[in-house]
C-alpha cells in the first residue's frame, strides 16, 4: 500500500472556509429568521385587520336597515297612539257603546305592541351603534400596529 500525501495547509484553509462559511450562514439565517418572523406577525395582523374590516361592514349594513326599521315602528306607534287617543275621545262621549270600547281596547294594545317593538329596536341600534364604535377602535388600533411594524422592518 502507498502512503497518500496529505496536503496539510491545504485541508486546514479547506476546514477555515467550512467553518467560516457556517459562521456566516449562520448570521445571514438568523437575521432572516428574525425577518420572516417579522413578516409573519404582519400578516397575523393583517388578517385581524381584515376580519375587523369585514365585521365594521356588516354592522354598516345592519344599522342601515335597523334605522329603516325603527323609522318604521316609530311611524306605526305615532298611528297606533293617535287611533288610541281617537277611541278613547269616543269612548268618553258615548261610555256605554260596547263596539267601540273593544276598539279602543285593541287600538290601544296596537300602541303597546308598537311603542315597545320600537323601544326594542332603540335598544339594538344603540348595541349596535356601540359594536361599530368598538370595531372602529379595533381597526384604528390594528393599522397603528401595523405601521409600527412595517416601519421596523
Amino acid at each position: 500500500m502507498r502512503k497518500m500525501k496529505t496536503n496539510r495547509p491545504g485541508l486546514l484553509l479547506l476546514a477555515f472556509l467550512l467553518v467560516a462559511g457556517a459562521i456566516q450562514a449562520q448570521s445571514i439565517s438568523a437575521d432572516s429568521i428574525k425577518t420572516l418572523k417579522l413578516h409573519k406577525e404582519i400578516l397575523k395582523q393583517t388578517t385581524e385587520l381584515n376580519k375587523q374590516k369585514l365585521n365594521l361592514a356588516e354592522y354598516q349594513n345592519k344599522l342601515v336597515k335597523l334605522q329603516s326599521d325603527l323609522e318604521k315602528a316609530n311611524k306605526d306607534a305615532a298611528k297606533a297612539a293617535a287611533e288610541s287617543k281617537d277611541y278613547s275621545q269616543k269612548m268618553a262621549r258615548n261610555p256605554g257603546d260596547q263596539k267601540l270600547a273593544k276598539k279602543a281596547k285593541k287600538a290601544a294594545k296596537n300602541a303597546s305592541s308598537s311603542n315597545n317593538k320600537a323601544e326594542k329596536l332603540t335598544t339594538n341600534l344603540a348595541s349596535l351603534q356601540r359594536n361599530i364604535s368598538k370595531t372602529n377602535d379595533k381597526v384604528s388600533g390594528l393599522e397603528k400596529k401595523i405601521a409600527g411594524l412595517r416601519s421596523r422592518g
